[in-house]
């Protein structure tokens, strides 16, 4: 590797750390202070209403990340600016539409009485907050298949420091959960507006041409759209499955203490936004076998630096439990072993995925993900029944221990079989 390569490569990662990071610390700092502020009850409800946010984003950079990187790949400056036009205009389309259709529906169940007063305008809420989410999700998620970590990082700066600085009023609000969720939705909108125009600064794109991207695109976005709704339903529609089995306050709890491993996620998921464009790159030029190397390196480093987190984590959980959330959870020491053995094995996976991503894998790895779901949920509403709380990271542990296997056997057997077809392939 030439040092102005290798310069490059250490700039760019070391953005997309420190945008994760940055994130991450919001993120923290935004629930530690609802916990600390606000009932079990409407922690809950803010859980429930993150958790579906997350599902939203997941969707969207399930169909549009992996097709529009792979075109971008064999596109030029112009062609990769009427991709990136065409396919938000239709975004946006999309998302107008997502907001109309889920708005009537939302204000015909709070008529009907399936939602109450307190429900109904948070999950209209949560519908505009939705729809900032994914426009700003949209504009991160091009800045990084242009590799602009720097630019990204500059909007995502202003976005923690509204949404950090609003939430020390909305925590003590009558409705904290309500009043964060608004919050969340304007600082998602003041970030995406500046992630728009720090791209249209550094990148021309075109609007008007390129008609039906998304319809095109859709052979490839729809396996992977079904992979991540299985894989969301396990990895966080789990707090679903509590507030049904058990109550909303349940959440509170099981919530906190994954809380506390959200720093985990700082070098995975900050890593993670690059190394699809970095997967398909190496893949292209070095082979599968090379790319496995590579990415099992990956995962070994993040897995050992989040084993020392942990570390630290037990020696402190007294002293952050009652001081930092100032709450007392029965029994908050399994589900922090339980959570942590989750938390490694993700960190793991999550690296070690791309190969099959990079080679447009997605209906095994719908299908895998599909039966790590079933058994998940199955041993969480199994273990609720019997253990009240921890059966929920219980069951999440099997199924992170089931996916983490499949996708290293199925890595091990890409290594000997041709590469798809790309059915993306500019036209």
């Amino acid at each position: 590797m030439k040092p102005q390569t290798r310069g490059f490569f250490v700039r760019m990662f070391s953005g997309a750390v420190i945008d994760q990071a940055l994130l991450s610390a919001g993120s923290l700092a935004v629930g530690l202070l609802l916990i600390r502020h606000a009932s079990e009850l409407q922690y809950g409800y803010f859980v429930l209403v993150t958790s579906m946010l997350m599902l939203m984003a997941s969707l969207q950079s399930s169909f549009i990340g992996p097709a529009m990187i792979h075109r971008m790949t064999t596109l030029d400056r112009e062609g990769r600016g009427r991709l990136t036009g065409a396919i938000y205009r239709e975004q946006r389309r999309w998302s107008h539409l997502m907001v109309l259709v889920a708005g009537v529906g939302t204000v015909l169940l709070w008529g009907s009485g399936v939602l109450d007063r307190q429900t109904g305008p948070l999950v209209l809420v949560t519908i505009c907050t939705a729809a900032a989410a994914l426009r700003r999700e949209f504009f991160r998620m091009v800045l990084l298949a242009y590799r602009r970590s720097a630019e990204v990082l500059r909007a995502d700066t202003a976005y923690v420091v509204l949404l950090v600085g609003g939430v020390l009023a909305t925590s003590l609000m009558p409705s904290p959960a309500m009043a964060t969720t608004v919050l969340l939705g304007l600082a998602a909108l003041v970030g995406g507006t500046l992630l728009k125009r720090l791209l249209r600064s550094r990148e021309a794109w075109d609007m008007t041409g390129d008609h039906g991207i998304l319809r095109r695109i859709a052979p490839v976005g729809a396996w992977a759209v079904t992979g991540a709704v299985i894989h969301w339903s396990y990895s966080h529609g789990y707090n679903y499955l509590v507030a049904g089995t058990l109550d909303v306050a349940a959440i509170a709890a099981i919530a906190a203490t994954r809380l506390l491993l959200m720093p985990i996620n700082l070098l995975s998921t900050g890593i993670g936004a690059l190394m699809l464009p970095l997967a398909s790159g190496w893949l292209h030029t070095l082979g599968p076998a090379a790319v496995l190397r590579r990415l099992s390196l990956f995962a070994s480093g993040v897995a050992a630096g989040a084993l020392v987190y942990l570390a630290v984590l037990w020696l402190t959980r007294d002293w952050i439990f009652a001081t930092v959330l100032n709450k007392q959870f029965e029994h908050a020491d399994t589900l922090l072993v339980l959570w942590s053995g989750v938390f490694v094995l993700m960190v793991m996976r999550d690296q070690l995925i791309y190969l099959l991503v990079a080679r447009q894998r997605f209906r095994i790895l719908a299908a895998l993900s599909a039966v790590s779901a079933v058994l998940s949920l199955l041993v969480s509403y199994a273990g609720m029944q019997r253990f009240g709380v921890i059966g929920a990271p219980l069951g999440l542990l099997v199924g992170e221990a089931l996916s983490l296997t499949g996708i290293v056997l199925l890595s091990l057997r890409e290594l000997g079989r041709p590469a798809p077809v790309q059915i993306c392939a500019a036209q």
